[in-house]
């Protein structure tokens, strides 16, 4: 997209509490931002959001938010398994958008929604909001630095709380905690080594393969290198330390806790000795915010495009079909 100084005009679909607390208000806060437009399950819901924030119009579908002219880019968080056709829909209109993780339920799915939108010649970015974080780019800009050598594991950790599941949250076949969190580590593991996941073994408490929903998934990883890594994501310790270890052959990269708490660390430990830096908790979806706003004026930034998260699509349906068969599962590329 050509360079502008105009503010993005947002349409934002879907109006459940990351877009009422969190992504809204960083809109309202941006210069660079302002939202002209909003649909969410009912009129009603529309109209109260609408006056909370100051949108001027309500739209009853998500179409027909697509189509309104004065929409330039569209926040999509929807429920899960409408990513996909809001996406496809949003192509057809020619609109840019930033869609909620995850991407999309599968790979056939993905791959479509990728399609449409490079041939629409669309922005079409993953929200990942995590990978703007400051301690996580510093975490991300070491490990491709060399300076810990070869990667040998990554063990990455994060802890939720579990949400009101009276809603779509409580459809097995678009829930759990895989969905609402795992997703991010897997992600993350990919961009943070520069590698992807090739090979998955994983469990969930409460048992997916019984077709219940889960709060808590362990996931053990092949990168392409020959690293490994370990992701745990739960909703069921509220204390978990929410962290991140990076083990090389040349040094070891250690985070402090990375959620609910003001500050956090970045330790490198190698034959030197030790350095930290320490970084103020960041304002993720402000920032997540702001980086769309440069995508726009054609600055790529740390935000995963639809390849990147047709892959990770690719490593979360090995990730269910592993805790399903029980066994190690190759992941198969989207």
């Amino acid at each position: 997209m050509k360079a502008t100084d105009k503010p993005v005009r947002w349409g934002i679909a879907g109006l459940g509490w990351v877009a009422s607390d969190f992504i809204a208000p960083a809109m309202l806060d941006s210069p660079g931002s302002c939202i002209t437009a909003c649909v969410g399950s009912s009129v009603e819901k529309g109209e109260a959001f609408a006056s909370k924030f100051g949108v001027s119009r309500v739209h009853g579908t998500v179409d027909s938010l697509m189509n309104d002219p004065d929409v330039d880019a569209v926040y999509i968080s929807l429920p899960n398994a409408m990513h996909h056709s809001a996406v496809l829909a949003g192509a057809k209109a020619k609109k840019h958008m930033l869609c909620e993780k995850p991407f999309a339920l599968n790979t056939a799915d993905a791959r479509e929604m990728v399609t449409a939108c490079k041939e629409a010649g669309v922005v079409l970015r993953i929200a990942h909001q995590i990978r703007t974080d400051m301690a996580i780019r510093r975490a991300f800009a070491i490990a491709r630095s060399g300076d810990l050598g070869r990667l040998a594991t990554i063990l990455l950790q994060r802890s939720s709380v579990i949400t009101p599941r009276d809603t779509w949250r409580a459809e097995f076949s678009q829930s759990g905690v895989i969905y609402d969190v795992a997703v991010h580590l897997l992600d993350l593991i990919q961009w943070l080594s520069g590698n992807r996941i090739i090979e998955v073994s994983a469990l969930s408490h409460p048992d997916r393969a019984a077709k219940q929903l889960d709060d808590t998934i362990t996931i053990l990883c092949r990168l392409e290198n020959g690293c490994h890594a370990l992701a745990r994501a739960t909703r069921e310790a509220p204390h978990a330390g929410n962290n991140l270890i990076i083990e090389g052959s040349k040094g070891t990269l250690t985070t402090s806790q990375l959620r609910w708490v003001k500050e956090h660390v970045v330790s490198v430990k190698n034959a030197e000795g030790t350095i930290e830096e320490k970084f103020p908790a960041s304002p993720a979806y402000a920032l997540q915010v702001h980086a769309f706003e440069g995508e726009l004026r054609g600055e790529r930034s740390v935000l995963p495009d639809g390849e990147d998260s047709l892959n990770t699509v690719a490593v979360t349906q090995a990730v269910l079909q592993s805790i399903q068969e029980r066994r190690i599962v190759t992941v198969i590329p989207g």
